[in-house]
């Protein structure tokens, strides 16, 4: 899942300075699971705004904000400019499908996992080569500090991520599981990855 931070409220007040009529737009299937956008928080946004002097013509929420074709069905009331909640990706769509100015009321921080509910951990950084085929399913590109790609640094200590030393270094994890699942380790072994697929923009086109 795409992982969001909502703004300070100030920020978005300052953002949507220059407008009166205001409506917010959150996202349930991403920024909503994040409890960082659904409709919880797009009715405690029009909320703040709405005692600092905004008349909020709006507040709701779809399931899939970058789903172009629920955004289409979308049919806004009067307003000077929406607040969209949604990842990055979601909040293009809205922005190329109206003509009404859309400003973020998050930001976008990673693709991550939600394994303790409250806590989400970056888990891949869409790099276009995937090579968790080999590493028992975890990346260690997106989970090591360092993106090492074959084998662990020689700061790691006793299991313990150089950078971050209350966290396993990662390829003491990937070890770990391999021996576990009787897979075999290629520590040092040159790994490829092409990042000429990560160029931006990218586009991806299904051959159905």
């Amino acid at each position: 899942m795409v992982v969001v931070e909502l703004k300070p409220f100030n920020e978005i007040l300052k953002l949507i300075s220059p407008y009166k009529k205001v409506t917010v737009l959150g996202c349930e299937i991403g920024s909503g699971r994040c409890m960082q956008g659904g409709l919880r928080e797009a009715k405690e946004i029009a909320q703040f705004l709405e005692n600092n002097g905004k008349e909020i013509t709006e507040v709701l929420t779809i399931g899939g904000t970058c789903l172009i074709e629920k955004v289409r069905k979308l049919e806004f009331k009067e307003t000077d400019v929406i607040i969209s909640l949604a990842c990055g990706a979601g909040t293009q769509v809205v922005a190329e499908e109206t003509e009404i100015p859309v400003v973020t009321g998050v930001s976008t921080l990673f693709i991550g996992a939600d394994c303790h509910r409250e806590v989400f951990y970056e888990y891949c950084i869409a790099c276009g080569d995937c090579i968790i085929s080999e590493t028992a399913g975890i990346c260690p590109i997106a989970r090591c500090p360092k993106s090492l790609k074959n084998s662990p640094c020689g700061g790691a200590i006793n299991g313990m991520c150089e950078v971050n030393n209350d966290t396993e270094c990662v390829w003491f994890t990937i070890e770990r599981k391999l021996k576990k699942l009787k897979q075999p380790f290629r520590i040092g072994e040159p790994t490829f990855i092409d990042f000429s697929r990560s160029n931006h923009p990218r586009r991806f086109k299904n051959e159905l």
